[in-house]
């Protein structure tokens, strides 16, 4: 049985993208090597801009599982208090930021940037990583890697000529839900705008279940989430799903010819205008 994941503790899942069912798969030595090793620095990255090296966190392996391939960090502060901090909630709340693109943040942290990218180069695009905290979850996946990438950029050539928003907002849009992909740690689908042929990427929160989402595969439907904007387009890049509903949409076009042709003589019914 898992145990739970304590506040001060950091855990690491790698699956297959691609993984058969439930099944659990084995995950080549090296590759878990890479990513173990590039979350350690990013930790100990992390804890160096919060501490001297004398009063700098100890880290410990907390939790192993083979057949699942995930791996656990925990934390031991020698200090605490308001000059302290955790380096795990540091480079949570780092994460989270540069996921909701909000570059900034590592730009004044280079040290940390570059664990981030050094995550990054480890992460290979065949299996997805998934950190879990205590009380949430953030996908290391392609699209994570493309924000950390833009950081890059951002620090390479800094512009001042950016035209669209980088953020997040709670927005509905509205298209078909192409079908849902259940297989892995996170669900994903694409929502096809109306009107066009752009496509956002949608992520559900699998706490619902699969039979919450099941009647809008396919469908045409409205969907309310937090859109996230990664400044490259005006449209969102990715969509946090909280809220779903179907819509009706008309089949073919409606002819309203005949309403507009002149009204014959005789075409008069109680004093009214009578349109065939």
């Amino acid at each position: 049985m898992k145990s739970p994941i304590g506040s001060s503790e950091i855990r690491v899942m790698i699956r297959p993208l691609e993984a058969p069912g439930f099944e659990p798969e084995l995950i080549p030595a090296q590759l878990f090597k890479r990513i173990f090793d590039a979350f350690l620095a990013a930790l100990i990255a992390a804890d160096r801009e919060l501490h001297t090296k004398r009063l700098s966190s100890q880290f410990f392996v907390s939790h192993l599982a083979y057949g699942s391939c995930e791996f656990g960090i925990i934390e031991k502060q020698k200090s605490t208090g308001a000059s302290g901090g955790s380096g795990i909630e540091f480079l949570r709340r780092c994460a989270g930021r540069v996921y909701r693109s909000d570059y900034q943040i590592l730009l004044r942290h280079p040290r940390l940037m570059r664990a981030f990218d050094r995550i990054v180069k480890a992460i290979d695009p065949a299996y997805v990583v998934l950190v879990q905290y205590n009380d949430t979850e953030l996908p290391l996946d392609a699209f994570f890697c493309r924000q950390v990438d833009r950081v890059g950029r951002l620090n390479e050539a800094p512009s001042g000529t950016d035209v669209w928003f980088a953020g997040t907002a709670i927005t509905s849009l509205e298209g078909r839900l192409e079908a849902i992909d259940y297989r892995g740690p996170v669900w994903k689908g694409r929502l096809t705008l109306f009107g066009g042929e752009a496509q956002i990427e949608c992520v559900f929160d699998k706490s619902k279940g699969e039979d919450a989402y099941n009647p809008f595969g396919n469908k045409a439907v409205c969907v309310t989430g937090r859109a996230i904007y990664t400044g490259d387009s005006q449209l969102p890049e990715r969509l946090q799903v909280l809220t779903i509903e179907g819509t009706v949409r008309a089949a073919a076009a409606i002819s309203i010819q005949g309403s507009l042709s002149a009204a014959s003589a005789g075409d008069w019914e109680g004093g009214l205008d009578y349109f065939h």
